[in-house]
C-alpha cells in the first residue's frame, strides 16, 4: 500500500495556482451548529481568482454551502466582504426573509 504524506492546503493551493487554476474549493469543514434551525456553520477554504480564501458559511448542508458561495466567485470581492455577506447568522435570516416574500 502507498502511504501518502499529508500535504498542506498552502502547498496544494500554490501548486494549483501555478498550474493556472483560478477557482477551486479545497475544503469544506463543519465547525458548529447554528442557532438557526436546521443550519450548520461551515468553514470553506477555496481559491478564487488565484487567491486563497477562507470564509464561514451558514448553510443546511454541503450542497447548500456550494450554492451560497457560487454567486460570490469571480466577483473580485475580498475575503472579509464575502465572509460578512454569507458567514453570519444575521445574513441567513435576511436571505430567508427575502425568499419567503
Amino acid at each position: 500500500m502507498f502511504k501518502k504524506q499529508k500535504i498542506s492546503l498552502q502547498t496544494i493551493s500554490k501548486e494549483l495556482i501555478n498550474k493556472g487554476t483560478e477557482t477551486c474549493i479545497l475544503k469544506i469543514r463543519l465547525l458548529d451548529i447554528s442557532k438557526i434551525e436546521d443550519h450548520f456553520i461551515y468553514e470553506c477554504i477555496y481559491i478564487d481568482e488565484k487567491i486563497l480564501k477562507t470564509v464561514p458559511i451558514v448553510a443546511k448542508n454541503i450542497n447548500h454551502v456550494v450554492n451560497i458561495l457560487s454567486p460570490y466567485i469571480k466577483k473580485g470581492k475580498s475575503e472579509q466582504w464575502t465572509a460578512f455577506q454569507i458567514g453570519s447568522e444575521n445574513a441567513v435570516v435576511s436571505r430567508m426573509k427575502q425568499e419567503s416574500r
